[in-house]
């Protein structure tokens, strides 16, 4: 029976047509008979030079012993399959392909039907992630950081390197097939509970802090970094952490440092606010009395011996002062208070009150330059002032020339303190704005001081947003200090303060509210002396019924009273209509910014701090 030549056609067409690989031998003698397009185009032959040639002619097999041990077993009447083999092309390019074969009656004719896969792209990609694998789980064993792998279902150790065991301190054997709460790791479990929340709905965890108990109970801080993967065919979870420990232990430790610095700071301060206090008491003490004496004594000995006297205490208020305000400049705990200022009247003034000390008779003082205008606290640009012309004033010899200049250049209100006195060496020079830093002197230490005048003026200036500068010639040339401020346009005279006086003060009726025997004593002297009628009160209690029985037109009154503070008494003293309108002046001590703010708030009209000079006090009273 003949076949059919539609039937014929169609599995020849299906033949050419199927994109495995095939290829008819014979049995006999191995020789090709037919060979589809893919067998083709994957060997790289043509049809001409395949047909009717041996197999074994064309190499294409890499292993010939593989090729005749499969024919064997066809020949022994068993199928081939699945049979991986490795073949060359006609390029010289190997591949791989997985072979079936089997015997067929071909027109008569035992031929063998040869069907091959070609799996080489496959089997490389397979390499290629084995390859990737085994340089992963290098790498893995090789991280100094602590990795496991756990299953993501039951969650136990996969695998884990040496740095994960080191640092728990458990063996592998211990850990692989065991869970972390197992193992007692977790010392939080919420965030053990958190991590799998996180893997679950984002796939990775990062930089979550964790804390492990290690085999021997010691408790170590981790960064934990996870990602969900695929090991072994399941999913699983690439768990590297850092180990935080000893930096959070730093950190603790810088914490604790910072909160003993800061404790100490409060110490200092709440120190140089007594101190402050307990050096201003006596001080204040001693100025009242001195002006009582100078008041009481016509002699000319005995006015020489006051102004001596009253010049010391001056000197001594200056250095309290500056010790303070370095304090306070240096922790950052100074306000201004700005306003238009004329730095050339401001020099005048502080001039003035310098000759009225005595400070300048013994040079030659002199102020030149134009009126030139900054936003500044006069008060603090007074201290400028002060402290660079006392500083001339103390390096210059007797007959040396101190002149103080002001002008404006360009942006800038200048102000230069230029001496001819004994000069500042280069190796100081270049330090002199620093703390307790001074040109070295001999034993007498006859020009005194603690180093602090010109380290304060660097540190108001700045404030100010200006720069100091300092320069000399060398030793016996003179020394120049130049102050820069940001100039202001010639401000409205009606906003620029006038010069306060010394005001006329009527007699008042006064209250002095004061614990301290011999400072209460020496200014109701100095008060009555004056004119006026003066009750005195040494405590708070009594200080509260003397405001309500004398009804005084102002009252001094100290803040550290026993019995009631001064802050208490005004707080009081503003309830009660009968002594509302009482003005309350509080004389302290206690000369910090805080201090001022807390006492106005109490409901004092003003905060002066001891000692109070007789002029400003004699403005106080004649204020209404």
């Amino acid at each position: 029976m003949r076949p059919d030549p539609d039937i014929q056609a169609k599995l020849r067409a299906a033949f050419e047509l199927s994109p495995l690989i095939l290829c008819v031998t014979r049995l006999a003698d191995g020789c090709i008979r037919d060979v589809n397009d893919a067998f083709l185009k994957t060997t790289g032959f043509t049809r001409e030079e395949v047909l009717g040639r041996p197999m074994a002619e064309l190499g294409l097999w890499i292993d010939p012993e593989q090729r005749e041990k499969g024919i064997s077993t066809l020949r022994a009447g068993g199928p081939v399959r699945d049979v991986e083999a490795r073949f060359r092309m006609k390029s010289g390019e190997e591949r791989v392909a997985v072979l079936a074969a089997d015997v067929v009656m071909i027109e008569g004719e035992l031929c063998i039907l040869n069907a091959v896969t070609d799996i080489t792209d496959r089997t490389r990609v397979e390499a290629a992630l084995r390859e990737s694998e085994r340089r992963f789980m290098l790498l893995f064993h090789a991280n100094p950081l602590p990795m496991t792998i756990t299953s993501l279902t039951d969650h136990t150790h996969l695998e884990v390197n040496e740095a994960a065991l080191h640092h728990s301190g458990f063996t592998r054997e211990e850990m692989l097939g065991r869970t972390k709460p197992e193992l007692g790791f977790w010392v939080a479990p919420e965030q053990r509970e958190e991590m799998i929340r996180r893997l679950r709905t984002e796939g990775r965890v990062r930089d979550f802090e964790v804390t492990f108990r290690t085999k021997s109970g010691e408790q170590r801080h981790f960064l934990a970094n996870s990602e969900v993967i695929t090991y072994a065919g399941e999913p699983a979870v690439l768990n590297v952490s850092l180990d935080i420990t000893e930096r959070k232990q730093e950190e603790a430790r810088r914490r604790a440092r910072g909160e003993e610095a800061e404790a100490a700071n409060r110490a200092k301060d709440q120190f140089l606010a007594m101190l402050g206090h307990e050096l201003r008491n006596p001080l204040g003490t001693i100025t009242n009395a001195v002006a009582v004496l100078d008041r009481l004594t016509a002699d000319e000995t005995m006015r020489q011996l006051t102004g001596i006297i009253s010049r010391q205490t001056s000197h001594l208020t200056r250095l309290v002062d500056d010790l303070l305000d370095v304090a306070r400049v240096t922790s950052g705990k100074i306000g201004l208070r700005a306003q238009p200022v004329d730095l050339h009247e401001l020099a005048g003034r502080c001039l003035e009150t310098l000759a009225h000390a005595g400070r300048t008779h013994e040079h030659r003082v002199a102020l030149q330059g134009e009126p030139v205008h900054v936003l500044g606290d006069p008060g603090r640009l007074e201290q400028v002032v002060n402290n660079l012309v006392d500083n001339a004033l103390k390096y210059t010899p007797a007959g040396g020339c101190v002149t103080v200049i002001t002008e404006r250049l360009d942006h800038d209100a200048v102000l230069c303190v230029r001496d001819t006195g004994r000069g500042i060496s280069a190796d100081v020079l270049a330090h002199v704005f620093e703390i307790f830093v001074q040109e070295p002197q001999t034993l007498d230490r006859a020009r005194g001081g603690l180093g602090l005048g010109l380290a304060l003026v660097k540190r108001l200036v700045e404030l100010h947003g200006g720069s100091v500068s300092a320069w000399s010639a060398g030793a016996g040339k003179g020394s120049e200090f130049t102050v820069r401020l940001p100039a202001l346009a010639q401000p409205d005279a009606a906003h620029v303060p006038g010069v306060p006086g010394v005001a006329s003060a009527p007699q008042r009726r006064v209250l002095i509210v004061e614990d301290g025997a011999d400072a209460r004593e020496s200014l109701r002297l100095l008060l009555e002396h004056a004119g006026h009628v003066v009750e005195t009160a040494e405590d708070g209690p009594s200080g509260l019924a003397k405001l309500q029985a004398f009804r005084p037109d102002v009252a001094l009154i100290d803040l550290g009273l026993p019995g009631i503070d001064g802050y208490t008494l005004a707080r009081l003293a503003r309830r009660q209509p009968e002594t509302s309108g009482i003005r309350l002046v509080a004389i302290t001590g206690y000369g910090q910014a805080e201090d001022r703010q807390r006492a106005l708030a109490a409901g004092f009209d003003v905060h002066v701090t001891k000692p109070v000079d007789p002029v400003t006090l004699q403005n106080l009273l004649a204020r209404r």
